[in-house]
């Protein structure tokens, strides 16, 4: 580590100053360690030594910072001044220490700041038109995320839940709602799986829109909504946003039940209180999505054979079974295979 004397000359060749500069730093110094709290049996407190030294860092980069461009002009400014403070010997070196500090803060407080406003690698801008005066946009930094998180009053106006990080590590797309100039709501969709992990509106409240601009909205994003209840029980299933059925030819309908299905894919509407819900096959069973009223499939296939028919076509058991059938067959005709 170098002495003090090597920071001293090291700043005030920087400064562009000469010897008076070092000597007038020097006796500030010298001034600060006489202060019989700053030292001990040995002579200066080390962690003493160690704060003079971090000083006089902060003072060698202010030299730097001050005709930096990319700074705001405020901060360029006030390393200006300090460096002629400094090299001025015109305020005890503890004075200097708490000026030094505090614009070593400011500096890091504007890159962050800048850093914020770049736009994210592989995140690239986009807005879309939506029915009824709606419309999306991408958050494609980290300041659009934080000032959408600031007027919907939620955790995204900071790091606090890592938000920032999941936008910065790509992660997650954020995107932002309106309807005008108004935000309405923030989406959040996990990259890996293409799920909506979040979607809520004003200070994290449920959110009611249009079934019309939901449909618009999953369709552009390409996104499945049927694990959201937002999206799901407003019958914006994905069986419809993809075009694979028409939400008004049911395959299926009686009385209070309506049911359309597809490849390992059925969705349920209960008419009494609009009820939906999604499933999905997953090779074993049908699992239901997140977002759906009913949990199991398992009574309505009961009380209904009708549905269970359809979820065995659509679960295509009967030509899996002639593909086991078929797999056996060849396997005794080839026993060494």
């Amino acid at each position: 580590m170098d002495s003090i004397d090597q920071l001293i000359r090291r700043f005030v060749r920087n400064a562009g100053q000469g010897r008076k500069a070092v000597g007038r730093i020097s006796s500030r110094v010298e001034e600060y360690f006489a202060h019989p709290s700053r030292r001990d049996g040995r002579g200066r407190k080390a962690q003493e030594l160690h704060a003079v030294a971090k000083t006089l860092g902060h003072l060698r980069h202010a030299t730097a910072w001050q005709c930096r461009p990319d700074l705001d002009a405020n901060v360029r400014q006030a390393a200006k001044a300090l460096v002629k403070t400094a090299c001025h010997g015109q305020v005890p070196f503890d004075q200097l220490m708490r000026q030094a500090s505090a614009l070593r803060g400011r500096v890091n407080d504007d890159g962050r700041k800048r850093n914020a406003r770049r736009p994210i690698k592989g995140c690239l801008p986009l807005r879309e038109e939506l029915p009824q005066h709606f419309s999306v946009e991408r958050l494609h930094t980290v300041e659009l995320l934080a000032k959408a998180g600031s007027k919907l009053g939620n955790c995204a106006k900071n790091n606090a839940h890592c938000l920032h990080d999941r936008l910065r590590k790509r992660r997650s797309d954020f995107y932002l709602l309106r309807r005008g100039d108004e935000p309405v709501a923030m989406l959040e969709v996990k990259l890996r799986t293409g799920e909506i992990t979040e979607f809520l509106g004003q200070r994290n409240d449920d959110i009611d829109l249009p079934r019309a601009v939901l449909m618009a909205l999953l369709r552009c994003l390409r996104l499945n909504g049927d694990h959201v209840e937002a999206c799901l029980q407003k019958g914006a299933a994905s069986i419809f946003v993809t075009g694979s059925k028409d939400p008004h030819k049911p395959d299926w309908q009686r009385r209070r039940l309506m049911v359309w299905c597809a490849k390992r894919q059925l969705v349920i509407q209960e008419v009494r209180g609009q009820r939906w819900s999604s499933f999905k096959w997953n090779g074993r069973y049908w699992m239901a999505s997140e977002g759906s009223i009913r949990g199991c499939l398992d009574d309505l296939m009961t009380r209904h054979p009708h549905i269970a028919v359809l979820a065995h076509e659509a679960a295509d058991l009967r030509n899996r079974q002639k593909r086991k059938r078929g797999t056996a067959v060849r396997r005794r005709c080839n026993p060494d295979d």
